[in-house]
């Protein structure tokens, strides 16, 4: 109760509301649910959810205004500049310009504003909490979801649910992270109950983020007692595991068959597709024919893969020459590679680059295989942190050379 004291009665309530928002937004759907058994609000569940986010929003404008520095609203400015120069110059575009302008503007963007006011020492705690409630909630839907005739005929025909398991993503990191730093039993099992339904839902992705980021944590960042000899264990543990990676596959194919979830992953691993494309190389070999086009000096414009039938490139750097050319494209991802790693090299603590990397694995790393960067906006928040990191740190520098001066 005390700790919950201090993010409640507070002069920042609003502003901690919005930041706990926007790292756990998919209690919103729940909170739709929830709303939908109410018998007199059961037909104005999306208009509920927006009053709510309106309200919070609202009530935080305020402090979050307080907080913005000129670089804030350069870059808000900037975005939104950017746009709507977008429907002049790629006029073809117009279509999907329209239709995704408010989520681009007012649900993604702003969460480079999360990255700005993120205090992780701050706010872990109840990051923590929340990450657990949604991969509880995620886990009690899912299997109650299955149990439905309708969505199992889906599955068995091949359906997967990939905005699931990308959307369950951060909270799993989170979970794995915390519980590795601070070495604590029920946080790895809330993470492994996490990896599990990321398993089920069937798509590889999540999992190739997921588990890269706990690679490069475990050995790179972890340390504890007997580290050493616990990493050299986990490493003979995972030669065991590739030499009878047959019958552990064909355990967890029979485990996830009785609780009747998707064995789409288990199955490809066992017939040796999990690296196969499903066409995606295909796709990217187009759009780079494409960008050869003599008239493509600025690219197609945000969003310019819908023209040509296409959501996204799935590849990151794909994404920005796509969008921009080949030369303010270079130009964007050598300004973002310059951000992340001044401000991974300037951060006080660990905790912060451990912070960074996560959000690299849950973003950049995923964009590689799902999504565009337009609509990530955990991608912002990265930015957002970075900036704080390296404006924190030039502020500290000029405080310390102030200091010696007298």
């Amino acid at each position: 109760m005390t700790r919950l004291k201090q993010y409640i009665l507070t002069r920042e309530v609003f502003l901690n509301a919005i930041i706990f928002l926007m790292w756990g937004y998919m209690l919103l759907a729940y909170f739709r649910g929830f709303i939908g058994m109410v018998p007199l609000m059961k037909d104005y569940q999306a208009e509920a959810e927006i009053v709510l986010v309106s309200l919070i929003v609202l009530a935080a404008l305020p402090a979050v205004i307080n907080r913005m520095a000129t670089i804030d609203w350069e870059f808000m400015v900037g975005c939104l500049c950017l746009y709507i120069i977008n429907f002049w110059a790629f006029p073809d575009n117009y279509d999907i310009l329209v239709e995704n302008m408010f989520p681009t503007l007012c649900l993604t963007v702003p969460f480079i504003m999360m990255g700005r006011m993120l205090d992780i020492d701050k706010y872990i705690r109840p990051m923590v909490a929340i990450s657990t409630l949604c991969i509880l909630l995620d886990t009690f839907y899912f299997l109650m979801y299955m149990r439905n005739p309708a969505k199992m005929a889906e599955r068995m025909a091949g359906e997967y649910y990939m905005y699931q398991a990308y959307r369950l993503l951060p909270h799993v990191m989170l979970m794995f992270w915390r519980g590795m730093k601070e070495p604590s039993l029920w946080k790895l099992v809330i993470a492994i109950l996490g990896t599990f339904l990321i398993l089920a839902y069937g798509t590889r992705g999540p999992l190739a983020c997921l588990g890269i980021f706990c690679l490069v944590y475990f050995f790179a960042f972890a340390r504890f007692r007997f580290s050493l000899w616990i990493k050299g264990s986990m490493v003979a543990l995972g030669v065991l595991a590739t030499i009878f990676s047959r019958p552990i596959l064909i355990f967890l194919q029979e485990s996830l068959s009785t609780l009747d979830m998707s064995t789409r992953i288990i199955e490809r691993m066992l017939t040796g597709g999990l690296l196969h494309d499903t066409g995606r190389g295909f796709i990217k070999m187009r759009l780079y024919e494409y960008l050869e086009r003599p008239d493509t000096f600025w690219g197609y414009g945000l969003f310019g893969c819908s023209r040509f039938g296409m959501k996204y490139p799935h590849n990151f750097f794909l994404d920005f020459f796509f969008s921009f050319g080949y030369m303010a494209g270079t130009v964007l991802l050598i300004l973002i590679a310059y951000i992340i790693t001044k401000a991974f090299l300037q951060a006080r603590t660990a905790t912060e680059r451990e912070l960074i990397l996560m959000f690299l694995c849950m973003t950049v790393l995923k964009l590689f295989f799902s999504s565009t960067f337009i609509q990530e906006g955990f991608f912002f928040a990265l930015i957002g942190y970075c900036i704080t990191i390296i404006i924190r740190h030039k502020h500290d520098t000029q405080h310390s050379n102030s200091l010696g001066s007298i």
